[in-house]
C-alpha cells in the first residue's frame, strides 16, 4: 500500500446494534486481503493507515444504500480528521474471484471519484470465516466497525445509520481519541 487516500447502503432486516464486542474473540479484525478499486493491494489490518479506521463491511450489492447512509455521517465534518480513515469493504465469496476483474470493474465504473475508489477495498474470501471471526449472524445487513490501526475493534454497529447508532459510534471515537496519547 502506498498512499493514505481514504478519509474521514439495502437490506430491510432490522439488525441489533452493539458497541464493543460481545466476546473477546470477536474484537480483532480478521486478516483480510483485497484490492481497492484502483488496483492497489491491501492487507488488513496491517495496511490501515490511520489511528482510527471505520470499516463498512457489506455482503450484497443491494446493501449499497445502507453503506451510503453511513458514508454521509462518516465522511462528514463530525468525523473527518487527520487520525480517521473510512473504508468500504465489500466481502465477496472466494468462488467469485475468477470474475473479479468484471465485478471490480463494474464497481469502479459506478464510483465517481478517485477518493471513493481508493477507499473501497474488495475482499474475496470465505464469507463464513469473516462472519464467524467478526461474530456476525449473517449477510442480511452491513457491519460498521471502528478499528484501531492495530486491528482491535473498539466499537461496532450494524444495519442502517440511525441517530442512536451514530451517537454510539461517535461517542466511542471521542472516548478512544481522548484516551489516546496524542
Amino acid at each position: 500500500m502506498s498512499s493514505p487516500a481514504p478519509t474521514a447502503g439495502a437490506s430491510s432486516r432490522k439488525a441489533s446494534s452493539r458497541v464493543g464486542s460481545p466476546r473477546d474473540e470477536h474484537n480483532l479484525l480478521p486478516q483480510l486481503s483485497g484490492r481497492d478499486l484502483n488496483g492497489e493491494r491491501y492487507e488488513l489490518p496491517e495496511d490501515l493507515n490511520r489511528r482510527w479506521n471505520f470499516l463498512i463491511a457489506a455482503f450484497r450489492r443491494e446493501q449499497q444504500e445502507l453503506v451510503d447512509g453511513w458514508l454521509g455521517l462518516l465522511l462528514g465534518p463530525q468525523v473527518a480528521g487527520p487520525h480517521v480513515a473510512v473504508y468500504e469493504i465489500p466481502i465477496l465469496s472466494l468462488t467469485l474471484s475468477p470474475v473479479r476483474s468484471f465485478i471490480d470493474g463494474g464497481m469502479a465504473r459506478g464510483v465517481g471519484t478517485d477518493e471513493a475508489r481508493a477507499r473501497t477495498i474488495t475482499v474475496y474470501t470465505s464469507v463464513r470465516r469473516v462472519l464467524r471471526e467478526l461474530g456476525l449472524d449473517g449477510t442480511d445487513t452491513i457491519a460498521v466497525l471502528l478499528v484501531e490501526r492495530s486491528g482491535r475493534i473498539v466499537a461496532r454497529e450494524s444495519g442502517a445509520c440511525g441517530e442512536r447508532k451514530a451517537q454510539r459510534l461517535l461517542s466511542a471515537l471521542a472516548m478512544q481519541d481522548a484516551n489516546s496519547d496524542g
